[in-house]
């Protein structure tokens, strides 16, 4: 009875944390579909990097209002906030255009999350 309990408080803790983590899914996943759709028309490296640049804009402003938010709710200026957001956004930008330039040739695609 007591293990029921803890696994549902540590669930609900869970679900607390989800927002930034859907948000994060959300961008990720939208430029999983942008690399997939550049891998079966071809794109050129250059290209890519310029398409993924302004890619997903909707999830993209989604994801760093809550980096932003969560950053401000431990202390940070906004400065540092937006950095950080920035930092963070550029790295899944950066491991989805790695991925493509490693998989347009071949064609192979990304999966996205569930």
């Amino acid at each position: 009875m007591i293990s029921l309990i803890a696994a549902t408080l540590l669930s609900m803790a869970a679900m607390k944390g989800d927002a930034m983590d859907n948000a994060r899914k959300a961008f990720n996943n939208c430029m999983i579909e942008t690399h997939n759709t550049a891998v079966d028309g071809k794109a050129s490296p250059s290209d890519f990097i310029k398409t993924s640049d302004t890619a997903c804009p909707t999830e993209r402003a989604a994801y760093k209002e809550i980096l932003v938010k969560s950053e401000r709710s431990y202390g940070s200026s906004m400065a540092d906030a937006e950095k950080f957001a920035a930092e963070e956004i550029q790295m899944i930008v950066d491991s989805i255009v790695t991925s493509f330039n490693e998989n347009v040739e071949s064609g192979a695609k990304l999966t996205p999350e569930k």
